[in-house]
């Protein structure tokens, strides 16, 4: 049997892109998404962000608005 390094890294790329693949879990943030995006644009910061959804009953970390607005403002 011989030793074929390009199937093998080949191989392996795949077995990789199945093991990292995206979790698709969505945000507990998403249901306050258009409220979060008005909001932020209005000049609200992350942390009156986070206290605008405690007054609803969402418990975050502040750093959880903050990602949540990197990937979706």
């Amino acid at each position: 049997m011989m030793f074929n390094e390009v199937h093998e890294v080949s191989q392996l790329k795949a077995e990789t892109r199945l093991i990292a693949r995206k979790r698709h879990k969505p945000s507990k943030l998403d249901k306050y998404s258009v409220h979060l995006r008005k909001l932020y644009e209005e000049g609200a910061s992350k942390a009156e962000l986070q206290r605008w959804l405690v007054r609803r009953g969402v418990v975050v970390n502040w750093t959880t608005v903050k990602r949540w607005l990197d990937r979706n403002a």
